[in-house]
């Protein structure tokens, strides 16, 4: 009976994994797939449209894109029988006037019932809108002097169209792209967002976004650092779109100057203090220029005290290879010390018997025992002995 029950619990735990994976989109290798959706406006526009939708696919460490089928529809579409590589990743993309949009096929649920929202080109940025911008300055590392500065911009665009810039036109200006201020002499700019593949483009002041901008809220965070032993960071930010509420985050003790509007307070992070500059509603087209004084840098305890916690492990290795050396050293030092003066022991009792021995010819050849010429010799022999011994 117990038997019994196991292997029905087996076989029914089998059935349900079996409908599980039928239930979702389980993908094996060389597997053909279909692919069938519809692309809705999401601009309600009422007039029927033309849309261009792609099936593409890119390795996940080549950058060339590779072309699976394309197809025009006005609103229905199917990709059929596609042989699906599970070394590629799969995106769907559909450009309608002249904006990208991007859907990955691992975020669909139903390969059946797919649902693509476009919306219509916006060429002015007159509906965009910052809520927050936060500008980070993190305690310098005590292994460098290099000040590096993280940004976190988080905006909206309220309408119901996508705003990208036209840059092939000749009038273009400043006004009508996504940009930023950055302080005089940033290096390595770096910027990400969740908006649609875009272009950097990086100006003395700042750096813009040729990013198509969707309905919706949006997040770009970027980084940068400023030149060896910098100081003090002059900035000048301009807010084209304006932000609800606006943060600068500097080391404790670090000084400012800075207009009257801007609220100064402390608080900590992850157990450093941090001054914090804070400002809310601030209208579209204003700027904030203000200057961060004498950031502090790490003292000479602060370095010796990181460089032994970051290269502990070597310390300690060093001063036990160390000193294990030193006790090889001693030990070594010892035995020819103590061979030396075993040597020296030796050669002193040598010397005493050769003596003794010319001491003993010598009474000898007194006593007319030894012919003068052996004596001669013998005792010459001996005096040549003990020199060699010195």
């Amino acid at each position: 009976m117990n038997i019994y029950r196991k292997y029905t619990v087996f076989y029914v735990g089998i059935l349900l994994l079996i409908s599980s994976l039928m239930s979702t989109n389980f993908i094996l290798a060389d597997e053909f797939t279909n692919f069938k959706g519809v692309i809705i406006n999401g601009s309600a526009v009422d007039k029927e449209q033309t849309y261009s939708i792609r099936l593409l696919a890119i390795q996940d460490t080549a950058s060339d894109l590779i072309e699976i089928e394309k197809t025009e529809t006005t609103k229905l579409f199917e990709f059929k029988n596609v042989l699906i590589n599970t070394n590629l990743t799969y995106f769907l993309m559909v450009d309608y006037q002249g904006v990208p949009a991007v859907f990955f096929i691992d975020d669909i649920e139903d390969f059946n019932n797919i649902e693509l929202i476009v919306y219509e080109r916006s060429f002015l940025p007159e509906s965009i809108e910052v809520m927050d911008y936060s500008i980070m300055i993190p305690h310098i590392s005590p292994d460098s002097n290099i000040i590096s500065v993280l940004g976190l911009i988080s905006l909206n665009n309220i309408s119901t169209s996508t705003f990208m810039a036209d840059l092939s036109d000749p009038n273009l200006s400043g006004l009508n792209l996504l940009r930023f201020s950055l302080p005089e002499k940033f290096e390595n700019l770096s910027v990400d967002s969740d908006l649609p593949p875009g272009n950097v483009m990086q100006i003395p002041t700042g750096f813009a976004l040729s990013n198509p901008i969707p309905p919706g809220d949006h997040q770009i965070l970027y980084s940068y650092s400023m030149p060896y032993n910098t100081k003090s960071i002059k900035y000048v930010i301009k807010l084209p779109f304006g932000a609800e509420n606006f943060k600068l985050l500097a080391p404790g003790k670090t000084s400012f100057s800075k207009p009257d509007n801007l609220e100064l307070n402390s608080t900590n992070v992850d157990g450093k203090v941090y001054e914090v500059l804070k400002a809310s509603n601030i209208q579209k087209g204003e700027s904030i220029s203000l200057e961060v004084i004498n950031i502090p840098v790490p003292g000479a305890v602060s370095k010796i005290t990181f460089f032994i916690k970051q290269n502990v492990i070597a310390i300690i290795v060093v001063s036990v290879s160390g000193f294990f050396l030193i006790v090889l050293i001693l030990i070594s030092l010892f035995k020819n010390y103590s061979n030396k003066l075993s040597s020296d022991q030796n050669l002193k009792k040598e010397n005493n018997r050769l003596i003794d021995k010319i001491i003993e010819l010598d009474e000898k050849y007194r006593n007319k025992k030894v012919e003068k010429e052996d004596y001669e010799i013998l005792r010459s022999g001996l005096k040549d002995k003990i020199k060699g011994k010195i």
